[in-house]
């Protein structure tokens, strides 16, 4: 079994695509993953009558839980449909023999394909009911739309539900993934999204849609009063895109990817590369292949090359490899390119957080990107500025965007991004206007100018914030009429996918195995993955 994870552990990481593998393949992760293995005592304390305890949900960490199940088949089972869940294995899998070894005990009844997508419906509709009730019980919803395809290009979009907690926790929940069967063109996106959202009876709630669909506000005719905001992830992406396509560096990236391949392709050479790079003191790191104009892959990979120039030099030069040779200006037009989207790495991950952000980090992250990419081009790095115009081009207005600018100003650790602002009427008077459409305040305070004047100025008057904006809003009770404002506009997330997928962390490799899933399981098992 080890063998195994680390060959696909090395196959994920040179960018082997998941078409390689069979749907009825069982793939071990590149990490190791605990299922719940603790001692048998902790086990029965932990679970009562086949079902877990509200003690041992709520202390567990998130999409970590333990599944209910109401068969009571025992811990074998619960185990299984814990990997199936958590792992985005086909439910064919389990028909593998090495799959059975990892449960590491001898399962004691027949096992196939019906009889677990069974048991997943009981766990699906248990879990439906439960975040249906979450979602009544929310006032203000925002609604974020993927669109995605498998690796047979099958079109599929993934429709999540945003909200704040009576708690203040923001909270997001995967309502439905819809097979797009006939086409994925904008207008069946914008169809399929209506569908879902009077499905869960939230099209009256939902005021914000933030999506990776092109297009999709210009499809949009069904009469509902939705602003769409485009995924700034996709967006960065599209950026970087414009960026290379404008700058003639297309055939320089396609270059740099045969290199890779090259090295994936030759074991010899991969070996001659890992003993020069030793002799030369050089990090020694498996080159990393791109598929595509996204920006973060195509960091790593020039990254990779650039740092082990000299020795994959010297495995050409003995090769005779002279087609793939990097000139002195290629290897120039790199390292700016690797400047540039070092400074995109920087500013993302300084800005945004694990899981779901909201909008209001997107003005200053915007402003802090522009400003290094302006020193860069300072230093004569062309790429740099022509990344800036295509930031301008695409999110340069997003200053003068309502929404954005609220909910900016709603963030005591952003505020100064736009009320440094010279024009900031139009954001108390957006405030105003919720503060006295507001059910719960409007009888108090619709006439109270005075009031309302008072609290706006404390609460600009507030400095040296560092929680978070929604500890900010749970704890000042004295702002409770900006909180319920806040609580709207806080609610709109930034990107379609969590911030984790964007970086790339070690777990967000799952996302692309839910290209092996079933088309017919997919919607019942990345709502149960997402949601536990």
């Amino acid at each position: 079994m080890n063998k195994k994870r680390t060959q696909f552990a090395k196959d994920l990481h040179r960018g082997r695509r998941h078409r390689d593998f069979p749907r009825d393949t069982f793939m071990p992760l590149p990490y190791r993953r605990v299922y719940g293995r603790q001692s048998r005592l902790e086990s029965d304390r932990k679970w009562s009558n086949g079902r877990p305890t509200l003690h041992a949900q709520q202390n567990r960490p998130y999409n970590q839980q333990e599944l209910p199940t109401n068969r009571g088949h025992g811990s074998n089972v619960k185990t299984l449909l814990n990997i199936i869940i958590k792992d985005l294995q086909p439910l064919s899998a389990v028909t593998r023999h090495h799959l059975t070894r990892t449960l590491q005990s001898s399962l004691d009844l027949q096992l196939s394909a019906s009889w677990l997508r069974n048991e997943l419906q009981s766990l699906y509709g248990h879990e439906r009911v439960e975040v249906q009730n979450a979602v009544n019980n929310a006032s203000n919803l925002a609604l974020s739309a993927e669109l995605w395809s498998s690796s047979e290009k099958v079109f599929y979009l993934t429709v999540s539900c945003h909200l704040i907690s009576e708690n203040w926790k923001l909270k997001s929940y995967v309502l439905d993934t819809a097979h797009l069967l006939t086409k994925h063109t904008a207008e069946n996106a914008a169809e399929h999204l209506l569908r879902i959202s009077n499905e869960w009876n939230v099209t009256e709630k939902t005021q914000i849609v933030v999506t990776n669909v092109d297009g999709i506000k210009k499809a949009h005719t069904n009469g509902c009063r939705w602003t769409y905001i485009p995924c700034f992830a996709y967006t960065l992406d599209k950026v970087f895109r414009e960026t290379i396509l404008r700058t003639d560096c297309e055939s320089l990236l396609r270059k740099c990817q045969q290199i890779v391949a090259f090295f994936h392709q030759n074991y010899k050479a991969s070996q001659n590369l890992q003993e020069y790079c030793a002799s030369l003191n050089l990090q020694r790191s498996e080159l990393t292949q791109s598929c595509g104009l996204k920006w973060l892959p195509t960091l790593h990979m020039l990254k990779n090359i650039s740092e082990q120039w000299k020795a994959i030099f010297k495995v050409f030069v003995n090769r005779r490899v002279d087609d793939l040779c990097l000139n002195e200006n290629e290897r120039k037009i790199i390292e700016n390119i690797v400047a540039v989207l070092d400074i995109m790495k920087d500013v993302t991950e300084e800005v945004l957080s694990r899981g779901f952000s909201p909008i209001s980090n997107i003005i200053p992250l915007v402003q802090k990107l522009q400003k290094r990419l302006r020193n860069q081009s300072v230093v004569k790095n062309g790429i740099a500025k022509k990344l800036s115009e295509m930031c301008d081009f695409h999110i340069g207005n997003i200053k003068q965007n309502i929404w954005f600018r609220v909910s900016t100003a709603l963030d005591p650790r952003y505020k100064t991004s736009v009320l440094q602002d010279s024009g900031i009427e139009d954001i108390t008077a957006e405030i105003r206007k919720q503060i006295r459409g507001d059910p719960h305040t409007a009888v108090h305070c619709s006439h109270d100018t005075e009031s309302e004047e008072s609290v706006f100025q404390k609460y600009w008057k507030t400095t040296s914030i560092s929680v978070n904006a929604l500890e900010f809003w749970k704890t000042n009770e004295e702002l409770k009429k900006l909180a319920t404002v806040a609580r709207k506009y806080l609610t709109v997330v930034s990107t379609a996918i969590p911030v984790e997928r964007v970086h790339q962390l070690q777990e967000s490799r799952l996302v692309d195995r839910r290209n092996c899933l079933e088309p017919e399981n997919v919607n019942m098992i990345l709502f149960l993955n997402s949601n536990q």
